[in-house]
């Protein structure tokens, strides 16, 4: 009896039958950098918009890179074939950003309570240097002066705040509780 056919009687398959594991982590960790930049992407645009401060955004990024260490290893070695490692870089680049980015995609996305308030422009300001000028608005009352996403405004022309006499500000609830910037247009009264 030759070895093939021992080991066949034995346990009734051939050494052909059996297979490795394909190991498929390659391809998710290419899905795992292709989370981290559209994760930064979505966050980047939507934290513009959003009024949280970058502490609380961080705490964001950090809970959800948490999240994904709820899940036990076990189910990582059996659904992605992962080491220890291969989880840690999964959940802190991938999970976390990518999360992030569509929490503020959808609380931008899915908002209640749209409020339009036309603020009269008292003043503007250019602060900064070189590069990193921005200009900026004083409206009436000192109208969110603490909150520069509403007030420095990059994007437009210093002869809009001459021609126009007031801002209209239209803010909204999102869907997880944080207002979001839908509109702020130049108007005349």
């Amino acid at each position: 009896m030759n070895k093939n056919e021992a080991n066949t009687s034995l346990s009734g398959k051939t050494e052909d039958q059996y297979q490795p594991k394909k190991d498929n982590s390659l391809r998710y960790m290419y899905l795992t950098v292709l989370g981290l930049f559209v994760g930064i992407g979505l966050t980047l645009f939507f934290y513009s918009y959003t009024l949280i401060d970058f502490v609380d955004l961080s705490k964001f990024i950090v809970g959800f890179g948490i999240m994904g260490f709820l899940i036990p290893l076990k189910y990582y070695q059996k659904w992605f074939h992962f080491i220890k490692y291969e989880m840690i870089i999964f959940n802190i680049i991938g999970v976390a950003p990518l999360a992030t980015g569509l929490f503020l995609c959808l609380n931008f996305t899915l908002d209640v309570n749209q409020n339009a308030q036309d603020y009269k422009i008292v003043d503007f300001y250019i602060s900064g240097e070189g590069n990193n000028q921005s200009m900026g608005l004083v409206l009436e009352n000192n109208a969110f002066s603490g909150v520069d996403k509403i007030i420095e405004l990059n994007e437009t022309n210093p002869n809009d705040f001459l021609l126009n006499t007031h801002l209209r500000v239209t803010l909204a609830d999102g869907l997880f509780g944080f207002e979001v910037i839908k509109q702020r247009d130049f108007i005349s009264k």
